[in-house]
């Protein structure tokens, strides 16, 4: 009985950890998947590294942005939610 008492505050650390960072993180990447997946011709987007554009093409994996000096293409994932 001592040991599972010993261990209370060991769980109680994790339990915090989980519901503290997991969680929120979980809801921020569906959220952002979502967005990636509404994503259509002609959306305004900024990527991750800042960088604005107008959507052209969209691939499985990538899609094409429009700037002022030409095109980019760039992975889905590098898009930020807006």
């Amino acid at each position: 009985m001592d040991d599972l008492i010993a261990l209370l505050p060991l769980v109680t650390v994790f339990l915090l950890f989980y519901l503290i960072l997991y969680i929120p993180q979980r809801r921020r990447q569906k959220k952002h998947k979502s967005y990636i997946e509404a994503l259509k011709i002609g959306d305004d987007v900024v990527t991750d590294s800042g960088i604005y554009g107008r959507v052209t093409n969209i691939k499985e994996e990538s899609i094409t942005l429009v700037l002022k000096k030409g095109e980019i293409e760039i992975l889905k994932s590098k898009i930020l939610h807006n």
